[in-house]
């Protein structure tokens, strides 16, 4: 959908909106005093009852109340918040889908959005007819329609099937001709809900790609996600909803961050509580976590285990099947293993056990891969690989190469490597986490390099790795005029 205006605003006829704090001059989008209700009827004939009666039959469910904000042109804006918390409602409204029940939203420019899966699609229609058809919708003439034609196809990389009906696509190709079609469309704005959280890694890196690609051009996108990882990397500031209203707005890293703390000490306390035995509450029974490791540094020692303790790990160790996984993109593994180990979460940590995608040259990487067992692991090799973004490897360092960590293994654990000073220079690099056998013939899970980071060097030198280096210069001659 788009819309296009050099000012359009949608006001509710209930409220005149207030003016506000003033916004910065290159504002493209503005929320002032905005406010959505939705009537709740608990059965259809009470809307019946209600229109002939004289009392009303439904309860006021107020899903956002008083947001004001302003978005810049160029800005890259996240919205966050718990499920309920009105994020796609307020999307919705900036959208223009749904007009707002109190105050107003101020747009210039052209808008396009990608809100759900197979919107405006029709599904008898092959892909290539759907991307004719909601060009036409975007406002496209036929000659700039065939123009980006072969772009769309080529970036949805869906093969036969663009010319086969869209009724027989998958979730995940859905997703890639919708966001073909929206991140092509000649709009100054782009709307995105949920859906870079479909599809497969790759892709889904590909879509980053495009939108920074987007920002570059000086154009804007609004994104909400679940995937923190996304918005803190993408966004310049982030929106997080409680409840329909704005808790906070500011920084994308700082605010993620805040709500990632709350949202993991919400989840502990939940899982502390434990279940009920009849009417008794009883706390659960905390197993004495330890912490082994080769370098001697008790305080990052004491960090890292309190970042990565586990409250709830006898919880965790619920009886469980073992089953294999494969799960592959072409002829490229992703995830694969013989099932014995499962991942629970992955850690990026820097050297004082926070949380970082983004390091300096320089600086301590630490990564905590928590795992559990579902039978008795005899000997198993932890190992952790390091990759550049055009997949040279780097460093790939074991627990068998290195003789540590050479035990059997049944339970819930987190092992930890640490890359002490890391001497490489400006880039995009992935991280590869396995778990072999004790021959390491087969691996008990794998994870090829399914987590990214970025590392910016204090200065500009070529090539992959900064190596400590001296200069000197003889003078055999030199002509000095007097």
């Amino acid at each position: 959908m788009t819309k296009s205006n050099e000012i359009l605003s949608l006001v509710s006829s209930h409220d005149s909106p207030s003016t506000g704090s003033a916004p910065p001059d290159d504002w493209i989008f503005r929320v002032i005093d905005l406010s959505k209700r939705f009537e709740i009827y608990l059965h259809d004939r009470n809307r019946v009852y209600e229109f002939f009666g004289n009392r009303s039959h439904h309860h006021d469910h107020w899903a956002l109340r008083n947001l004001n904000f302003s978005i810049s042109k160029g800005e890259c804006f996240g919205i966050i918040g718990s499920n309920g918390a009105g994020k796609s409602t307020l999307l919705k409204m900036m959208s223009g889908i749904t007009a707002p029940t109190q105050g107003s939203i101020q747009l210039r420019g052209d808008c396009s959005t990608l809100l759900d899966l197979g919107l405006g699609f029709h599904q008898s229609f092959s892909g290539r007819e759907n991307i004719r058809l909601n060009c036409k919708l975007l406002g496209m003439n036929d000659p700039h329609i065939e123009e980006v034609l072969p772009k769309i196809i080529a970036f949805a990389e869906l093969g036969d099937f663009i010319d086969y009906p869209i009724r027989t696509y998958s979730a995940g190709m859905h997703l890639r001709l919708g966001f073909s079609i929206a991140a092509h469309a000649p709009s100054d704005i782009l709307l995105i809900d949920e859906v870079l959280t479909v599809g497969d890694q790759r892709f889904q890196r590909k879509c980053v790609k495009k939108i920074e690609e987007f920002l570059a051009n000086k154009k804007t996108i609004i994104l909400v996600s679940h995937d923190l990882h996304s918005i803190r990397s993408l966004c310049d500031r982030v929106l997080w909803l409680e409840k329909g209203r704005v808790h906070e707005i500011g920084p994308a890293k700082e605010i993620v961050d805040r709500y990632v703390n709350i949202d993991r000490s919400s989840t502990q306390t939940e899982k502390i509580s434990g279940p009920t035995l009849g009417a008794i509450h009883r706390p659960p029974q905390l197993f004495p976590e330890k912490i082994d490791c080769t370098f001697n540094d008790p305080d990052l020692q004491e960090k890292i285990l309190e970042h990565c303790r586990l409250p709830n790990a006898r919880e965790l160790f619920k009886p469980m099947e073992t089953e294999a996984v494969d799960v592959v993109e072409g002829d490229r593994a992703i995830i694969q293993g013989t099932g014995e180990v499962q991942i629970l979460r992955v850690q990026i940590l820097d050297q004082e056990a926070h949380p970082r995608e983004r390091f300096h040259t320089g600086d301590d990487l630490i990564v905590a891969v928590t795992f559990r067992t579902t039978e008795p692991v005899p000997r198993p090799i932890f190992g952790v690989a390091l990759f550049r973004s055009d997949e040279l490897y780097i460093h790939g360092p074991n627990t068998r190469f290195d003789g540590v960590l050479d035990r059997d293994f049944h339970g819930v654990y987190t092992f930890f490597i640490r890359w002490k000073e890391i001497p490489i220079l400006t880039g995009q690099y992935r991280l590869s986490i396995a778990i072999f056998d004790q021959h390491h013939i087969k691996p008990h899970i794998w994870h090829n390099q399914m987590y990214d980071i970025d590392i910016i060097a204090p200065i500009s030198d070529h090539g992959l790795i900064s190596l400590e280096h001296d200069w000197g210069l003889i003078t055999h001659f030199e002509d000095k005029e007097e």
